[in-house]
Formats: structure tokens, C-alpha cells, sequence
């Protein structure tokens, strides 16, 4: 600052009444007391200022008793008592003989503060460090978080995680930069409070891994009679197949998701590269549900071949396949590529351009099918998928994305963020409800959805992956009982992307607005002014300039003027440090620290572990398993085993039975979580806590039960 720059403190002017002042210096608890002891002693020593000094501490007493609970926005739940902040008006009669009128009142709601944002910055000292919460209500209007690299994005975003973890809540964490540490944190967050079960990542960073390393790697244990990804080595990520459930439209809409943004005849092309692939789709999926093959990306893949195609249509002419599977197809081949089928078992007289026009049909997908199969098969190329989406949306998971914009093109990260994004978006959907008869809790309170704390989805980096139809999610999401969260270093990033357009109507549909340190002063720092609005200030009217002996000096002038600027300035937001932020809430400003996690609290020491699933067919027909009874030979001396065959009558036996595995469960969960150690001399199980050990016990376990029941 040079000296002729002037700081703005010493501009501004408090204009406060006197009365103002001294209601204000009485609400510092640290003046109360202050007071007190005042008071005090003057008592001893003024004898004759006992009768002023007991007037005046009741008038004290009085206003501080008096003085309500306010907050920089929400009371939290556990304070209790009325909300002055939170409200509704409406409007009551009243008669008086023979007048009578409308009157207005308002209606302050229980205090529900759930979300914990951090504390408040302020000069005040008594309202320094108060804490900000919001409501369930204020978090289903979401949020949007800009901030500059070293802003604190993260950290403070992982403080919103944590709320969600408290709530017992899921939530869901994509980043499009991310590297390792976000997991860690993540599960480490997980642990400390015993989340760690609901944990998944979905992990796409290769850090530049051939994969042929991998399939190297692969085949050499599969020589050893031994599983690539074993306890030593670990799993790199749980598995996802977008197309295993889910109805054909849903995925069909998820491949279109994948589709770059065209215009002219490019769109053209791309509606008739949608079109194929829908007829793929439809009838993949029956045979998907009758049991035939497992639908996934590698099958889509392989029977994108015009040949394979082909294959599927001459099922559905054997009669193989219904007529609605294959007539997409067939509507394709006549429409599409005008084939001729007299020559379907000729391929070799098929006309050039037939192939021609498919092959660039399916060239519209084949690069990014490939780098999913090929780079991400340990994630893509799975028959049964460790990640539900609809189970985690609905089931309280916790669920990471970590993408990786910097090894990949800016277009291939976009198709694999806009891939998950797209699958959420349409798990959402499908909870919106179709029947509306019935009674209140049968239609309303008995939805997933319906619960008394929202359900996280934090997009950090969205620019990198920025979907179409995601402004969408955030119109949407409130009635859903999800909180959306967009995290950007500047909104430029999202213009960039394909949904480009999207963007005015995503940052409307966000409530808050959390500002942290800034660098670009045009369409970031001009959203967030904005939005902060315009406030009143008094400020000094100017200088005089008065002589002296030796030399003159400039005093402030008494005056005042009142004058009108943005409550947010450039210079506000650039000199913010990590963590610190402006929140923009309605019309309220709050200066706040971010809900910040100490390293020690969210590293764990622990070894994390990705939860792997055991992959179990689903029965397609009751009628190809057969049934035989086991007939197990029992000595006419074991009274025990006999009343169990033939039956125990205790109305109980059921129940004692499952007190006791409930127990032994108990006590395995409890033995599992000690396993954990840093030790290397702690890798081997104890043999109680194999799934044979575990079986033994749960059964010794139930046989205690019937016993203590008979």
C-alpha cells in the first residue's frame, strides 16, 4: 500500500447512536462481568451506592436474561427453542364490536440447524467464532463453492462430508483432478466413525500404468493357481457395469450421454449412431434378463460388428427372440443401411457402402468403449458390478469418483465423469413416482427419499467433466432429498465445456453461494458480487488541511455521507486465506473459517481396505436347480440333535436363536475391525475368522439359542 492510499477502515464511519453503543457493549459477556465486578467495588467502598448499584443490576440482569439467541444463520437442532431467523408470515382476522381488520404474523419454525459450515470472522469480539449451520430445508437448495487452487476447496468440502457422516447419511464425492489422497481421506473419515462398510471408490487414476502390464501380471498369477488383485497386492477400485440394471431407455440414455456435442450433419450422424446402438440395447437387455449373457460395455462393444448384429437378427427370425428384441434391429438394417437381406449369409457380396455407413455409425462410440474396456477394465469389464448406483443413492453409501483430467484428453475425462453423472441423474429419476393413489404415507412419507437429512453429491472440479442435464439434477434434486454441491476454480471452466450452455440455469438453482479466495475478477468475482447485493455505508466526507508552526497535518473532516457500493469487493476476496470465505445465503453475508479437519483427525493410521464382493449369479429359473433332501445320520444318544428334528415346542426357540447369533455376529464384527494394524507381523487371519471359522461359530451359536430355548 503506498502512502497516499487510504485504507478503507479508516473511511468508514460508525453511526451509531449512543444508546446503540452501550446495548451493544452490554451483549460482550466478558463486559457484563466487568461490570459486575464494578459494581462490586464500589459496594465497598461507597457505602451510599448500594441502593444505585442494586437498580442497575437488575436493570443488567434484566437485558441480559432478555437478549435473544441469535445466529449468523441457522440455530442449530440441539440448541432448541424458536428460530428467529427461520420463518413464515401469514395473515389472521380480527373483530373488535363492530370493527375488524387483517393483521400479519409471523411464525418462527423449531430450531433444525443440521449443517455445520464453520465459524464466523468478525472484529466483534463477542461474535467472533459463532457458529454457522443451515436447516434441511436451506441444504436442499444447494451449493456452489469457487475458489482458486490453495483456496481450501477441498478442505472445506471434506468438512461437509463429515456432516453428512454424522448424519448417518450417504454421500456421494466426484473430483475431476483428484489424486490418492482423496480416497484416503475419505475412508479415514469413514473409519472414525464406523462408515467404513458403506465405503466405495470408484477409482479411474492409473497414474499412467500400462494396462498390458497388468494383463502381464495377470496371466502370471493365473499360472500360479492364484487371483491377481489378492489381500497382498490390493484392488485398485470397486467394478462398475452402468448397463447390468436398469431399463433399456435408461441405457440407452447413458450412451447418448457419452456422445460429443454436434451440430449440422454431425447430429445427424449421431441420431442415427443412437439408433443403432438403442436397437442394440433392447435387445442385449432381454437377453440380459432371460439369462443368456451379461450386458455390459464389452458386450455393447462386440456386437457393434455388423456381423454380430446380424447374428441377433437371425435369432429373432429362428423365433429365438420376441418380435419387439429384434425389430429395432431389423427397423435399422432396412432403414438405416438399406441391407439386403437375400444376401445376409453372403457377406462377402455385401456393398462397400453398407459397411461403410455402420462403421462410421459405431466409430461415434468405439473410442471411448475401447479406452473403458482396454485402460479401465478393472473397473468396466465385470459381470456382476460392486457399485449400485440406485443402492447407494438410496442405501446411504458413501461413494468416490476420483477422475483423471490430467493423464487423459479433456474429451475422454468429460465422457467418463459425464458417464457416473448420468447414471446418477437417471437413479434419481427413477425415484420421482408414477402412482399417486393412496393415502399420505403410502404415497409421500414412504418414499427412499423421504428423510429428515439430505443425501450429499459433491461435484469438486466440475468443469472437467461438466455433463448435459446435470442443471437439471439441481432443479430436482430438493424434492429428491439430495443436496447438490458444484466446486469450480471459475466459472469460465464450466462455459468451456459442451453444456456450456447450462450454466446460468446450475448456479440458479443454487442458494448458496460460497466464495473463497479468488483470482479471476470477470465472471466468477462478477457472480459472487452480485449476488452479495448492494448495502449502505457511511463513510468520511474528507480532509482538512490545518497549518502549524513547523509544518501542517490533515485531520478527518466531523462529517458524514452516506453512499452506496457493493457489499463485496475484488480486493475482499483476494486476500481471503485457505479456508476463509465469504457465504451468501438469501440476503445474508457472513464472513466465515471453514469447518476445517486437522491431518491428524483425518488420516487414519489404519491400512485402508476396498470392500470387495463375493460375484453370485441370479437364479433365472427355480426349475433348473435340483432339489434333494439330506438325510444326515443322528445317534438316537444326542437328545440335543433330536429335538431339534423333531421340533422344539417353544414358541421362542426362533427368538432365542436369533439373540445369540445377533451376539456372535457382534462379536466377529468386533474381532474383524481389531485386525486392522499397522504391524506387518499382523497380516494372517485367525482361523475363527475365516468364512469357514465364522460359519462354525454362527452355527454353534444358533444350537446355543434352540438350547437355552428348549
Amino acid at each position: 500500500m503506498s502512502n497516499n492510499e487510504i485504507s478503507k477502515a479508516k473511511l468508514e464511519r460508525d453511526v451509531r447512536s449512543l444508546e446503540d453503543r452501550v446495548i451493544d457493549w452490554f451483549r460482550d459477556a466478558n463486559h457484563v462481568r466487568a461490570f459486575i465486578l464494578l459494581r462490586i467495588f464500589l459496594q465497598l467502598f461507597f457505602i451510599a451506592f448500594w441502593p444505585l448499584s442494586l437498580v442497575t443490576s437488575l436493570m443488567v440482569w434484566a437485558f441480559v436474561l432478555d437478549k435473544k439467541v441469535s445466529m449468523p444463520l441457522r440455530v442449530p437442532k440441539d440448541v432448541g427453542g424458536r428460530d428467529l431467523s427461520d420463518y413464515y408470515t401469514y395473515r389472521t382476522e380480527w373483530k373488535f364490536w363492530i370493527f375488524k381488520g387483517t393483521s400479519e404474523k409471523r411464525k418462527y419454525q423449531l430450531a433444525a440447524g443440521i449443517l455445520y459450515w464453520g465459524s464466523l470472522r468478525t472484529s466483534i469480539p463477542h461474535l467472533q467464532g459463532m457458529e454457522i449451520w443451515s436447516t434441511n430445508s436451506d441444504c436442499r437448495t444447494h451449493a456452489f463453492v469457487g475458489g482458486t487452487t490453495g483456496s481450501g476447496k477441498s478442505e472445506s468440502l471434506y468438512g461437509l462430508v463429515y456432516n453428512a457422516l454424522c448424519w448417518g447419511s450417504g454421500a456421494v464425492y466426484a473430483d475431476g483432478k483428484a489424486d490418492i489422497s482423496l480416497p484416503f481421506t475419505i475412508w479415514s473419515l469413514c473409519r472414525r466413525l464406523g462408515r467404513e462398510d458403506d465405503y466405495l471408490h470408484l477409482n479411474l487414476l492409473t497414474a499412467g500404468r500400462d494396462p498390458y502390464l497388468d494383463l502381464l501380471e495377470e496371466e502370471k498369477y493365473r499360472r500360479m493357481g492364484k487371483e491377481f488383485f489378492n489381500t497382498q497386492k490390493g484392488a485398485r477400485s470397486n467394478s462398475l457395469n452402468p448397463f447390468f440394471s436398469g431399463t433399456a431407455d435408461f441405457q440407452v440414455q447413458l450412451m447418448s450421454s457419452l456422445l460429443p456435442k454436434a451440430n449440422g450433419d454431425g447430429a445427424q450422424w449421431q441420431e442415427k449412431a443412437v439408433n443403432l446402438v438403442d436397437a442394440i440395447i433392447r435387445c442385449l437387455r432381454y437377453k440380459h434378463l432371460r439369462g443368456d449373457l451379461t450386458s455390459g460395455i464389452e458386450m455393447i462393444q462386440k456386437y457393434l460388428g455388423l456381423e454380430e448384429l446380424l447374428e441377433l437378427y437371425k435369432e429373432g427370425k429362428k423365433g429365438l427372440l420376441p418380435y419387439a428384441a429384434f425389430s429395432p434391429i431389423e427397423n435399422y438394417l432396412k432403414s438405416g443401411l438399406s441391407f439386403d437381406f437375400n444376401l445376409i449369409d453372403e457377406p462377402q457380396k455385401w456393398t462397400p457402402e453398407v459397411r461403410t455407413q455402420h462403421g462410421y455409425l459405431t466409430s461415434q462410440f468405439q473410442r471411448t468403449l475401447s479406452m473403458m474396456i482396454q485402460s479401465y477394465g478393472f473397473v468396466y469389464k465385470v459381470k456382476h458390478p460392486d457399485i449400485d448406483l440406485s443402492d447407494v443413492l438410496l442405501n446411504n453409501r458413501i461413494l468416490v469418483i476420483s477422475i483423471p483430467s490430467l493423464e487423459k484428453s479433456a474429451q475422454e475425462a468429460e465422457a467418463l465423469g459425464k458417464l457416473v453423472l448420468s447414471c446418477i441423474r437417471l437413479m434419481m429419476a427413477e425415484n420421482l413416482g408414477t402412482n399417486y393413489e393412496g393415502t399420505k404415507a403410502q404415497i409421500l412419507l414412504s418414499r427412499a427419499t423421504a428423510s429428515p437429512v439430505p443425501s450429499l453429491i459433491i461435484t469438486d472440479e466440475l468443469s472437467y467433466y461438466y455433463a448435459s442435464g446435470l442443471a437439471v439434477m439441481y432443479a430436482q434434486a430438493r424434492s429428491l432429498g439430495f443436496m447438490m454441491v458444484a466446486a469450480v476454480q471459475d466459472i469460465q471452466g464450466l462455459k468451456r465445456g459442451s453444456a456450456g450452455e447450462e450454466t446460468a440455469s446450475l448456479l440458479a438453482n443454487t442458494k448458496f453461494k460460497n466464495c473463497l479466495a479468488l483470482e479471476d475478477a470477470d465472471d466468477t468475482f462478477a457472480l459472487i458480487q452480485k449476488v452479495a447485493g448492494e448495502g449502505y455505508f457511511s463513510t468520511l466526507t474528507g480532509y482538512d488541511y490545518q497549518s502549524g508552526a513547523v509544518s501542517g497535518s490533515w485531520t478527518a473532516q466531523a462529517g458524514s455521507k452516506i453512499e452506496t457500493r457493493s457489499r463485496v469487493q475484488i480486493n475482499d476476496v483476494k486476500k481471503l486465506k485457505q479456508g476463509e470465505s465469504f457465504l451468501i445465503f438469501q440476503d445474508s453475508l457472513v464472513e466465515m473459517s471453514a469447518f476445517y479437519i486437522p491431518d491428524d483427525d483425518k488420516h487414519t493410521k489404519l491400512k485402508p481396505r476396498i470392500n470387495q464382493f463375493i460375484e453370485i449369479d441370479l437364479p433365472t429359473s427355480i426349475s433348473e436347480f435340483n432339489t434333494e433332501p439330506v438325510v444326515v445320520p443322528v445317534s438316537e444318544n444326542d437328545v440335543f440333535i433330536n429335538k431339534i428334528i423333531n421340533g422344539i415346542p417353544h414358541d421362542n426357540s426362533y427368538a432365542a436363536a436369533n439373540d445369540f447369533l445377533a451376539d456372535a455376529e457382534l462379536e466377529i464384527d468386533e474381532e474383524l475391525r481389531n485386525q486392522y494394524s499397522d504391524d506387518e507381523d499382523k497380516e494372517s487371519i485367525k482361523p475363527e475368522l475365516t468364512l469357514t471359522g465364522q460359519k462354525k461359530r454362527l452355527l454353534r451359536a444358533a444350537l446355543n439359542g434352540l438350547e437355552n430355548a428348549a
